[in-house]
C-alpha cells in the first residue's frame, strides 16, 4: 500500500490520539501495569495536542494517511531534547525521533517504514537520536530495520509509579 504522508492538522488529533491509545496498550501490554495501559484518557491528550497544533507550538510531524483518507499512524520529530539524566550524544546538531506510532491493525502495511523515511529525510543530514522501551523488542528491530543502533544510554521513563527501563538509539550519517 502506498501511504501520502502530510503535516498534521487540528482535524487530526482524535484520529493520532485514538492510535497513540491503541498503539501503548498494543505494545506495552508487558512493559507497564494493565491499570496505567487501562486508564489512558483520550480528553486530557487531545485537549494538549489540538491547543499545540492551533498555536503552532507543537515539533514538525507527519501522519501517515490512506486511500480512505484515514490516519493510520503519526511521527514527531525536530531538535534533540537534552535529558538531565543522560548526557546527549557526541557533537552538536542533533536531531531527535520523538515519538512514532502506527495503529496496530496497521502494523506491517509501510506506514510506519514510510514516516520514519520522510522524517529521516528532513532531519538530514544530521545524526538522530531516539527512546525506545528497552523490552519493547518489535520496536528496536524496527529502528535497526532502518540503520539505528543502541549507543549504551540508558534512561527510565516514569509511568504509573514505575520506572520503566530506556534505551537511545542514534543514527549517524
Amino acid at each position: 500500500m502506498r501511504w501520502s504522508l502530510r503535516s498534521p492538522t487540528v482535524d487530526d488529533v482524535d484520529a493520532i490520539v485514538a492510535i497513540n491509545i491503541r498503539a501503548w496498550r498494543h505494545a506495552y501490554a508487558d512493559l507497564m501495569p494493565a491499570e496505567v495501559l487501562a486508564g489512558l484518557e483520550p480528553g486530557p491528550r487531545a485537549a494538549r495536542l489540538r491547543e499545540r497544533l492551533r498555536t503552532g507550538s507543537s515539533t514538525e510531524g507527519l501522519v501517515a494517511v490512506d486511500d480512505d483518507g484515514e490516519v493510520a499512524g503519526y511521527c514527531w520529530f525536530g531538535d534533540y531534547r537534552p535529558d538531565d539524566e543522560v548526557a546527549s550524544p557526541d557533537g552538536p546538531g542533533w536531531a531527535e525521533v520523538y515519538a512514532m506510532y502506527v495503529d496496530p491493525r496497521r502494523h506491517r502495511a509501510g506506514a510506519g517504514s514510510a514516516l520514519m523515511t520522510a522524517a529521516l529525510a528532513a532531519l538530514a543530514p544530521r545524526p538522530v537520536a531516539l527512546w525506545v522501551l528497552e523490552g519493547n523488542t518489535p520496536a528496536r528491530g524496527f529502528y535497526e530495520r532502518h540503520g539505528f543502533r543502541p549507543d549504551g544510554a540508558a534512561a527510565s521513563f516514569g509511568v504509573g509509579g514505575l520506572a520503566v527501563p530506556e534505551v537511545r538509539y542514534v543514527l549517524t550519517r
